[in-house]
C-alpha cells in the first residue's frame, strides 16, 4: 500500500490575503494532498504562527496531545491552546482557503502571508516575522548541536 502521508515542502512569500481571509493554497501543497482531500486543520501553532494539517496529519497531532499526562497543568493548557481553538477549512474551486479571522490575529497576519511546508504542515506566518525568524537560524550550529549530518 502506498504511503499516502503528503510531504510539504517550499517557501511561499507575500501570498494576498484578502479582505474575507482567504489565501490560495500553492499548488504543491494542494497536490501533496492525497487523492480526494480538500481541507486542512489550522491551529495556532508555535513560534507565533498557524499550522495546517492535513486530516491524517492532525490525527497524528491529536494522538501525541492524548499521550500527554492529562494531570500536568501544562498539557491541559497546550491541548487548549492547540486542539481547542483548532478549525477545519476546505479548498474551494480555486484552491483557496478561508482562515477564520481570530486564527489570522493569533498569527499577525493582515493582507500578506509567507507558507511554508515544513515536511508534515504546512505553516502560515505574518512575512515579517518569518523572515526575522529565519534570518536568526544558525544552520550550521544546530545541525552540531542535534548531531544531524
Amino acid at each position: 500500500m502506498p504511503d499516502e502521508t503528503p510531504q510539504f515542502i517550499g517557501e511561499y512569500e507575500d501570498v494576498p490575503v484578502d479582505a474575507k481571509g482567504r489565501l490560495i493554497f500553492p499548488s504543491a501543497f494542494r497536490k501533496a494532498l492525497p487523492m480526494g482531500v480538500n481541507t486542512f486543520v489550522v491551529a495556532r501553532w508555535f513560534d507565533g504562527c498557524l499550522g495546517a494539517y492535513d486530516p491524517s496529519g492532525w490525527k497524528r497531532v491529536l494522538q501525541k496531545l492524548q499521550g500527554l499526562s492529562g494531570a500536568k497543568r501544562e498539557t491541559r493548557q497546550l491541548v487548549r491552546a492547540v486542539a481547542g481553538r483548532a478549525t477545519e477549512v476546505r479548498l474551494d474551486s480555486q484552491g483557496r482557503v478561508l482562515i477564520p479571522r481570530k486564527h489570522l490575529e493569533m498569527a499577525g497576519i493582515t493582507d500578506r502571508a509567507t507558507l511554508i511546508g515544513v515536511i508534515d504542515r504546512v505553516e502560515l506566518w505574518r512575512p515579517e516575522e518569518y523572515q526575522q525568524r529565519i534570518s536568526e537560524v544558525d544552520l550550521e550550529g544546530i545541525a552540531e548541536q542535534l548531531d544531524w549530518l
